[in-house]
């Protein structure tokens, strides 16, 4: 087995895993949240259902990278990536709306919530399972070096951080008797989801539509290409291509190693 089939494998293996989890801790978190009443478990749980597509989607992505290029796919397959972002953004777009909705609407008529100990100890159960998922996607992460792998772990550290804060929201409704922590906890979490359904949207329109790389990313595809060979046929390449989101030249810069191009060049 060679490393690179190795190091594939652990990827695919630890984001199946994300998938799974995040299944699980939405299901298990919109339940309690609906018994409870607490928009903030609820709005934890789209989020949760949110880390669940971009898992997916992260899945395929790694999967079609292994696809070689062929005669209807010149530069591989990577665009169903961005097909499956622009789906999944418009998914979460409507679940953060709703919560803003909803939230305003329990502003104005305010809902009690019940069995907070309960709600709490949901959380803290999804806090250590969080927090071991965590500690899985780090150890692949130091493994394999993979961006993907990376983006889920942050993605999980983020939802490690929103379980205690709403932990703590719901230990100030019970203490000061006021449902509008609950409220502001949600609100900030619909915001966020909102915030992130944007960036995936305008990110996979951009792929879409070949949009042109930044200066930076530009001048680094440069430098790249002329530390390998500076009088090589690939600087012309670069300079037609240098416009395109997707491409040959795009997957060098994305995977940041000069091996890969020399392979490539042989």
């Amino acid at each position: 087995m060679s490393e690179e089939f190795s190091k594939t494998k652990k990827k695919l293996n630890v984001v199946a895993l994300s998938i799974s989890t995040a299944l699980f801790l939405a299901l298990f978190k919109i339940s309690i949240g609906l018994m409870t009443h607490s928009l903030g478990i609820i709005a934890s749980a789209i989020d949760s259902f949110m880390d669940m597509l971009v898992s997916s989607v992260n899945l395929i992505a790694i999967k079609e990278a292994e696809k070689p290029a062929d005669k209807e796919h010149l530069y591989g397959h990577g665009k169903i990536e961005s097909l499956a972002g622009l789906f999944q953004s418009v998914i979460i777009s409507i679940s953060g709306i709703y919560l803003v909705a909803e939230s305003i609407k329990r502003f104005i008529f305010r809902v009690e919530l019940e069995h907070i100990l309960v709600a709490v100890s949901v959380m803290i159960v999804s806090m250590v399972i969080t927090f071991l998922l965590v500690l899985r996607l780090k150890r692949v992460f130091s493994e394999t070096e993979s961006l993907v792998v990376g983006t889920e772990t942050l993605h999980f550290t983020t939802d490690f951080v929103t379980n205690g804060g709403i932990i703590a929201a719901l230990i100030l409704v019970r203490w000061t008797g006021s449902s509008l922590w609950d409220l502001a906890v949600a609100f900030t979490i619909a915001c966020y989801i909102l915030y992130q359904s944007f960036q995936i949207l305008k990110k996979s329109v951009d792929e879409l539509l070949d949009r042109a790389l930044p200066l930076s990313e530009q001048k680094e595809l440069e430098r790249i290409i002329l530390n390998h060979d500076p009088k090589s046929l690939a600087f012309t390449i670069y300079e037609r291509a240098k416009l395109a989101i997707s491409g040959l030249l795009i997957f060098i810069l994305k995977s940041g190693e000069k091996r890969i191009f020399q392979k490539l060049m042989s």
